[in-house]
């Protein structure tokens, strides 16, 4: 995409990073039995880190993390919260493509989805999600997060990192550096591409924060399934 500027200079921008957001017009009315089955999914598996992943990159306390399996779970809500980010993610493919690609020309996949319940600190440092090409969040339930009073890092916030890994940086590049911090509201649907490092930051609230989280691959429909990564 081309832009002129004031003083002549014809600008091209070249690899946007694109992030997504929408918030679900039925989150008042399944969130109350989403948020009852979650805890029941948590009892049933008392470990913090049920998926056994990147433990390391996770507070010894405070948080619990499901297992990758949550949208095959048998649940009337879970299938029409499916149903919102496989729409939404379509017409996200079909904006970043240009309209090369019609949202019903597209085979989405979700392959590992998961819930995250923290407070008392808990937290997830920063990493990236490999194997897939768009990754998702969805605030189930936001409690207390919210910007940090005086300024600073949100309570509870999912913020996003520069993808490039320049190690120089002056005044000429510094907007290359600057961290995004994802709108936080109860029922917003948050896609970023799978190449961008993000963190959970630590949260302390009266109520706990919940979120579901997942990693999709999408594919042009018709394409054999030995001809896909």
């Amino acid at each position: 995409m081309s832009t002129t500027s004031p003083f002549d200079l014809t600008a091209e921008m070249c690899w946007p990073t694109v992030f997504f957001h929408r918030r679900w017009a039925e989150h008042p009315l399944e969130a109350p039995r989403l948020l009852a089955f979650l805890c029941e999914q948590r009892a049933a598996q008392p470990t913090n880190i049920a998926s056994g992943v990147a433990v390391r990159a996770k507070s010894p306390a405070g948080i619990y993390e499901s297992n990758f399996d949550l949208f095959t779970k048998p649940n009337p809500g879970l299938a029409k919260l499916l149903g919102f980010i496989s729409q939404s993610l379509a017409a996200a493919v079909c904006h970043v493509e240009g309209g090369r690609v019609q949202p019903q020309e597209l085979d989405l996949a979700v392959v590992e989805s998961w819930f995250h319940i923290t407070n008392r600190g808990g937290f997830h440092d920063a990493h990236l999600h490999p194997n897939c090409s768009w990754c998702g969040i969805y605030y189930l339930q936001v409690g207390d997060s919210g910007p940090a009073h005086g300024g600073g890092a949100p309570n509870g916030g999912t913020r996003f990192y520069t993808p490039l890994t320049l190690g120089y940086r002056d005044a000429g590049n510094a907007y290359l550096f600057e961290e995004l911090d994802a709108p936080i509201e109860d029922g917003m649907l948050v896609l970023f591409p799978s190449h961008l490092r993000h963190s959970g930051l630590p949260y302390e609230g009266t109520r706990d924060r919940v979120v579901i989280a997942f990693n999709a691959r999408v594919f042009r429909k018709g394409v054999p399934s030995s001809l896909r990564p």
